[in-house]
């Protein structure tokens, strides 16, 4: 071999040794950051599909806060719900318990003493203005409420939004106690006096009527969360889909770059050689061209 071929030799080991740089940066940068598309111009189509699928992420997770917050506020008003339950079905059973000719008058002063408790924790759930339900003075802040909602008003209807597309809404049920059947419970007169009174002939028939408004109110309420739990488990389906595709486009395949960084290396290493052997027959050669 000619001195002329060696030199010729080394040159395209040495250009090949550079190309091989370039890659093997890349796969480095990959593995370092451990995303595929390091900067922009790796996948310029890719990284738009990307950032279109960050904005779905983030507002499928905006939907999930939102179906968390309406399945919270409607097990706050199932909650209520079960407390009226309870305290309506004590007044039917002091109705019931009135009409014990043999008690006395002190056992009946006590019996309309609770009475008027439990009314008032109906007026202080439900509340309302004196407008509404009687009285001398406004309910403004109710113990019936949600994040500064009252849960048993007239409404307007409050909805949910639980999907990416705006028609993918969801509206609470307007539960208005403050009209109906329960609303004579704990209405009072001009002077604050409540009007209901256990004793009176149609108690119970009363009483009854402001328990199927109760339980129709729970149907409802149940309806509702039924459907939350069903768009909630599609908004987790649906960002673990999204996540997957996110992962499929950004991150790197870790294995398949350690693999190509490996064989980058052994091509490097090999080239490295070869140009050490080439240099190493030059340096060799030139001597013996001399002596001739």
């Amino acid at each position: 071999m000619s001195s002329l071929n060696i030199q010729n030799h080394s040159l395209q080991l040495a250009a090949g040794l550079s190309r091989l740089q370039a890659p093997a940066d890349a796969v480095a940068s990959r593995i370092s950051s451990g995303q595929r598309i390091d900067r922009p111009s790796r996948d310029a189509s890719g990284g738009g599909l990307a950032a279109k699928l960050d904005g779905q992420q983030a507002r499928l997770e905006a939907v999930e806060v939102n179906l968390q917050n309406g399945v919270s506020r409607l097990q706050v008003t199932s909650n209520h719900l079960d407390t009226l339950a309870r305290v309506i079905t004590r007044l039917g059973e002091i109705a019931t318990l009135g009409r014990n000719a043999v008690q006395s008058d002190a056992e009946h002063a006590l019996y309309a003493e609770e009475t008027t408790q439990l009314l008032g924790q109906l007026r202080q759930t439900i509340g309302g203005s004196a407008d509404q339900i009687g009285g001398k003075t406004d309910v403004g802040r109710p113990l019936g409420e949600f994040q500064g909602t009252a849960l048993f008003g007239p409404g307007p209807a409050d909805t949910l939004a639980i999907g990416l597309q705006t028609d993918e809404q969801l509206t609470l049920p307007v539960l208005d106690f403050r009209s109906g059947p329960l609303a004579a419970l704990f209405r009072q007169d001009a002077n604050g006096t409540f009007t209901f009174k256990t004793d009176a002939a149609d108690a119970t028939a009363t009483l009854d009527a402001a328990l199927d408004q109760i339980a129709e109110s729970q149907a409802r309420v149940g309806s509702v969360q039924s459907r939350l739990e069903f768009a909630s488990g599609v908004a987790l389906t649906a960002r673990a889909n999204q996540e997957a595709a996110l992962s499929v486009i950004r991150d790197a395949d870790l294995a398949a770059e350690t693999t190509l960084q490996a064989r980058l290396q052994i091509l490097s290493e090999g080239h490295t050689a070869m140009l050490a052997q080439a240099r190493d027959a030059s340096s060799k050669l030139l001597p013996l061209l001399s002596r001739n």
